[in-house]
Formats: structure tokens, C-alpha cells, sequence
């Protein structure tokens, strides 16, 4: 057996208190210690305080203000143990436990024995446990979590990012603090050639004339003795139809094999033709033909060429996104996490937001910086959907100090999490372009300090990243970060003097409605990168999320817990005079009309402009938390609000399907 599933197995869940479970025997009495917590049964993948959740421990951490009660958690050591009682490796060349990420670091057990340790959620980790699994006896592996760092929320010091967390779980202006402990994606253990080989990165590349496409496959090989004369043959599959196959000797170390001269069909973005994929099919072969090893990607063809927008300043870099040939405004959301805990979150949720998101007329999504790379699931229903990626890397602003780290080795760190992120993704269609970050700001006297003017994109960090994708993902797009500048914000005063590229904002509202259309009259941005209007969602789902009467009116801690910024009650707080129902439902219609009639007229402005202006993207799309009110058109339970239609009816303009 060359590949075991440790979802599959029956795990338990023990808490400790911290490092109890390394002692084991006290020295004062001579008694063994035991764990204060549990043992429960536990899922994986997921996260601690699911299997806390479904064992009473915790309580909904959706409701109210119980995540309060749930940082507690943060503060213990968590096992996650299986046994195999009948082991089903014996006499394997190599055996490697594989994780698609350990949030965030600790030690792995086997028998009770430390064999390894690991640090970091966003990026896979691989441990060789060869020597201590290969008798064919029964074993137990367990996982102990260490406390999560002490990373930085919303408000901090982004030079002083240094664990590369997400950061949005450390609370922020559209959820509260909810850090999570476990195991995120796959766990398995592989053996021989499955945990010898890896695939690192499946490319492709169109021809500007769309007349021929190319298809690279990158392996490495790390044999622990036995195989000779393995070859890796690359497929291009379009259903059961083989296309195209190249062979070529696998060497140990790296491999690269290229397919050239495909005669493919383009990917288009939603609105301007048909989502066309292939499947990338990567084969390792004996001398006798045999297939030993084999991994399948989905890929794409397209051709994007980045071009000025019309009557832009000759120092703006280019934000018109030409596809095949054509250009395209790019409309849609910035794409923050859907759940808190994504780690438990079924798939079908992805599936129903990205459908929503495809009828809205939606093609392209920002995947925010403050979180992590999305799921392979994101990806490949972004395929099907084609909704471009703005992917970007694990940096955000932080308020105070929102300059990127300068220290050496936090800046290598972070290059080895792009670069795994680059090797998981760069097969995908729907991938469009690599940014360093979000908001990665300095003072607009040129210090260090602020939130006025980008940095610049010769910074250490962004140098580094930019060599990074130029080596990993050729041909591809580097943003060093967004807003790129020179301005961060679009401001009245100097419309026309061709300082408003990229931008971010405004957020919020401040009850002037001509007002804000007069702002976006007179707006000339290239590029609208995040805008937001705040309304609420319905009175059902606030009144389920907001028990106890706390619903009404908004002035209470428990919307302050998730909502605080967008609350508006210094300009709403007449309605507190009404009877509860009544003010709540006056709240709910006034804000909604709101966010619809301002969203859809910004979205109007900037798509009237084109090309003059190559896009406009919402911040955000969806809630990841149950939010009475927030910048969102769709609400935590996936019900769009009236926004959502406003938008929709200007992004669907033009559609060719």
C-alpha cells in the first residue's frame, strides 16, 4: 500500500496543559499525569474547537458573543492520536507523512517518541518516518499542537510580521477573534514511490495569436535506493481524447518535461466565452512501460497581455486586462474566508458562493492577504466558474505600522511560503497574477509611518518576491502590492493630475448620497481595487445571531463583537426611538437601500469609464462571520443581499453567454 488516508481513521482528542504530556511522570508524586481535557473523538482534517464543539465542550462560537468562550483553547498543548493495531506498512524503502497544513506548529509522535517537528499553516510539511514504522507491527502517531503564536489582529505592526498566520483570526473589523488549532486539508502517510516522487508545478502558456499552447511539468525525485530507469511521460487529456504526450528520462533531483505546439482551445473569463480545461496527466513509467506513478491537474490556455489604460500618466503601470486578445474590465469581490474555521467547512459551501458570485456577472476575485492561499477546490470551481485570481501573498496592513518586514530571514521565510504557493497553484486557468500584499503603506512625507503612499516596489520583501515569480511562475504577473500608487486613496482634490492608479476605498457612508455620486463622477482612477458600502442583512438572521434581545438596538457589546466599524450609529440612532420590531426593520431597509444604490452607482461610474478604468472590485464579497451589518452582498448564511442585485445588473452589461 503506497498510500494511506489518515482521514479515514478514528482519532482522539486530549488537551494539556502546556508541556504535561512531555513530563508524563510527575516528580512529585511519581504519578502518571493525565491529560485535563477529553479524550473526545476528532475529525481530520479539522480544527480543535470542531471536535471541542461536537463533544459540548465549546459553544457555537457563531452566536452572540460565544467566541469569547472559546479562547481558552489558545492556552493548552492539543493531542490528536490514532493507532493502527494492525499495521499495513512493512518493509517500505520510505515512508512520509504528508500534511497539507499543521496550524500551527508542534511535534509528531510515533509510539509516544518525538520523530519530528513543524511550524507553519501555510505551507505542506513532509516528514520521513521511515525508521520508525517500516516493522509491520502496530503504532500509534499522534500530533501535539503547541500554543498558537501571538500573531497580530487588525490593528499592529505589519514589519513586525513574523508568523505568517492568518491574521484575520486574530479579529478584525468583519470578525471576531477566533484562532484555530489542527490540521488543515490532507493527511496521509505514502510509501515508495509515492513519498520518493513530487510533482512541484504544472504550467501552461498560449501563444499571442492563440495558435498553439505549451505545457511544462516540473518533478523531483529523491529515491531511497531501489529503481532505475524510470522515465515521466507528460499527457494532455480533453476527456478520454490524448492530445498530445512527451517521455523523457526521470533524473533524480528535478525533472522538467514540455509538451509544445498544442492545438487548444482558449480559456475566456465569465461573460466572454467557454471555460475550456484539460487535464494535465503526469506518468512515471518502468523500462517495460508500466505505470508506477501518476498525478492529473486541471489546466487552461489563455494569453493576458497588461495594457495602459486609456489617457493614463506615462509612469502608471498598465491596468487594461487584455485576454486572448481582448480587452476586458474586470469586475467583481475581494474574497475573504467563508468561515472562520475553514479547516471544518464542507465544500459545498465554496460551491454555492462561487455560483452566486458567476450569476452576479463576476469575473474576477481578489484573494486578500490577510488570510491564505485558497483551496484546491476554490480553484477548480474558479476554473469552471472563470473568475479570474488576484492572489496574494501572506502580508497585510496593520494600521499603525503597515510597512512590509526588512528582517532577512523573515522575508526568506515568506519567500518559501510564496514559492509552495506557486508549485500548488500556477496550473490553475482562473490563476491571473501574484501580489506581495495588501495595503503595504508608508506616510506621504516618505517615512515608514502611514497609510498614504504604497511602497515602493524596489522594498527587500518585494524584490524578493518579484525575483521569486519571475524564476517560479514566468510570464505571470508580480503586484508589489495593492493600492500600488502613487496614491493609495482616490481624493477630490487632485482628480486629474493622473495620481489615482490603483486605489483602495472609500469604505463606509456617511448619509449624503449626492455627495458620494458627485465623488464618483469626478473619479478618474485606472483601477478601483476596493470599494465598500455597508448594509445590513436581513432582521431573521440578526435577531438568530444576536440572542437575548441583544439584536436591538445596535449600541450593545454584542454587535460591537463583530461589526463595530460599520454600525453607523451616530447618523441611525433615531431609529432607537421606535419600538424594537419597527426600528430594526427601518434599520435593516434604510441601510440595504443604501448599500444597493451606492454600490451600483460606483460600479456604473468606473465601467462607463472603460477603458479609461480597467476594473472595480467590492471589498468584500461575503460574511465569514454572522455580521449585522457589514461592507458584504452576501450574508454568512450565503443569502445575497439587495446590493448584490445592484451589482449584478451592472456587471452582466455586454455578456456574450
Amino acid at each position: 500500500m503506497s498510500y494511506i488516508d489518515l482521514g479515514e481513521q478514528d482519532w482522539l482528542l486530549r488537551g494539556w496543559r502546556p508541556w504535561t504530556w512531555k513530563l508524563f511522570i510527575s516528580m512529585e508524586t511519581g504519578q502518571q499525569l493525565r491529560n485535563d481535557v477529553g479524550p473526545v473523538p476528532a475529525s481530520v482534517p479539522g480544527t480543535i474547537q470542531e471536535g471541542l464543539l461536537n463533544a459540548g465542550l465549546l459553544e457555537d462560537w457563531y452566536v452572540g458573543m460565544n467566541s469569547l468562550a472559546c479562547e481558552w483553547v489558545e492556552h493548552r498543548h492539543w493531542e490528536l492520536t490514532t493507532e493502527f493495531p494492525d499495521c499495513p506498512i512493512e518493509d517500505a524503502r520510505k515512508v512520509v507523512l504528508s500534511a497539507a497544513g499543521l496550524d500551527y506548529s508542534g511535534w509528531v509522535l510515533v509510539d509516544g517518541r518525538e520523530v519530528a517537528s513543524f511550524s507553519g499553516v501555510l505551507k505542506p510539511q513532509r516528514f520521513d518516518i521511515s525508521e520508525h514504522v517500516s516493522d509491520g507491527r502496530g503504532h500509534r502517531l499522534s500530533i501535539v499542537f503547541d500554543q498558537p503564536p501571538n500573531e497580530q489582529g487588525q490593528i499592529g505592526f505589519t514589519s513586525q510580521s513574523r508568523y505568517f498566520k492568518p491574521r484575520h483570526n486574530y479579529g478584525w473589523d468583519w470578525c471576531p477573534r477566533f484562532v484555530p488549532i489542527g490540521v488543515w486539508g490532507s493527511l496521509s502517510i505514502l510509501t515508495d514511490l509515492d513519498a520518493e516522487i513530487e510533482l512541484l508545478k504544472v504550467r501552461t502558456e498560449l501563444e499571442e495569436d492563440l495558435s498553439a499552447g505549451t505545457l511544462r511539468a516540473t518533478l523531483s525525485y529523491d529515491p531511497a535506493g531501489g529503481q532505475e530507469g524510470l522515465s515521466v511521460r507528460l499527457r494532455l487529456m480533453d476527456g478520454d481524447s490524448e492530445l498530445a504526450a512527451r517521455e523523457t528520462p526521470l533524473d533524480l533531483g528535478q525533472t522538467e518535461i514540455i509538451a509544445e505546439g498544442l492545438q487548444v482551445q482558449p480559456w475566456w473569463p465569465n461573460g466572454e466565452g467557454p471555460q475550456k480545461t484539460y487535464q494535465a496527466l503526469v506518468q512515471v513509467r518502468n523500462a517495460a512501460g508500466q505505470v508506477l506513478w501518476s498525478r492529473q491537474r486541471t489546466v487552461g490556455f489563455k494569453h493576458i497581455k497588461w495594457l495602459p489604460c486609456e489617457g493614463s500618466a506615462p509612469d502608471a503601470l498598465p491596468w487594461l486586462c487584455q485576454v486572448n486578445g481582448r480587452p476586458i474590465f474586470l469586475q467583481g469581490v475581494n474574497w475573504s474566508p467563508i468561515r472562520i474555521n475553514p479547516a471544518d467547512m464542507p465544500d459545498e459551501e465554496y460551491d454555492r458562493r462561487i455560483d452566486l458570485y458567476k450569476d452576479m456577472g463576476c469575473n474576477i476575485f481578489r484573494v486578500w492577504g490577510g488570510a491564505y492561499l485558497e483551496t484546491e477546490v476554490f480553484y477548480e470551481l474558479c476554473d469552471q466558474a472563470g473568475i479570474l485570481v488576484w492572489q496574494e501573498f501572506p502580508l497585510s496592513s496593520s494600521g499603525i505600522d503597515n510597512w512590509p518586514p526588512e528582517d532577512p530571514d523573515v522575508i526568506a521565510e515568506l519567500v518559501h511560503i510564496a514559492k509552495t504557493y506557486i508549485q500548488r497553484r500556477s496550473h490553475h486557468p482562473s490563476l491571473l497574477m501574484w501580489c506581495g500584499g495588501n495595503e503595504l503603506l508608508g506616510g506621504a512625507d516618505g517615512s515608514k509611518l502611514g497609510m498614504a503612499v504604497p511602497a515602493p516596489p524596489d522594498h527587500p520583501c518585494f524584490v524578493a518576491l518579484r525575483k521569486l515569480v519571475e524564476d517560479e511562475d514566468p510570464g505571470r504577473r508580480f503586484q508589489h502590492t495593492s493600492p500600488s500608487g502613487p496614491r493609495a486613496h482616490g481624493t477630490p482634490p487632485e482628480w486629474g493630475q493622473g495620481v489615482h492608479h490603483e486605489v483602495h476605498g472609500p469604505w463606509g457612508f456617511d448619509g449624503d448620497m449626492d455627495a458620494f455620486k458627485e465623488y464618483w463622477r469626478g473619479d478618474d482612477a485606472l483601477f478601483r481595487a476596493e470599494v465598500g458600502v455597508p448594509g445590513a442583512c436581513d432582521t431573521d438572521l440578526i435577531k438568530r445571531y444576536c440572542p437575548n434581545g441583544a439584536w436591538w438596538p445596535p449600541d450593545n457589546p454584542t454587535w460591537a463583537h463583530s461589526c463595530l466599524w460599520w454600525i453607523m450609529w451616530d447618523r441611525l440612532h433615531h431609529l432607537a426611538k421606535m419600538p424594537p420590531e419597527e426600528g430594526l426593520r427601518a434599520y435593516v431597509t434604510q441601510t440595504q437601500q443604501e448599500q444597493s444604490e451606492g454600490y451600483g452607482f460606483a460600479a456604473r461610474m468606473c465601467k462607463q469609464r472603460f477603458p479609461r478604468c480597467g476594473g472595480f472590485i467590492i471589498w468584500h464579497g461575503h460574511d465569514c462571520f454572522p455580521c449585522p451589518v457589514n461592507n458584504s452582498v452576501i450574508d454568512f448564511e450565503g443569502n445575497p443581499k439587495p446590493g448584490y442585485f445592484a451589482l449584478k445588473e451592472v456587471f452582466t452589461q455586454g455578456h456574450s453567454d
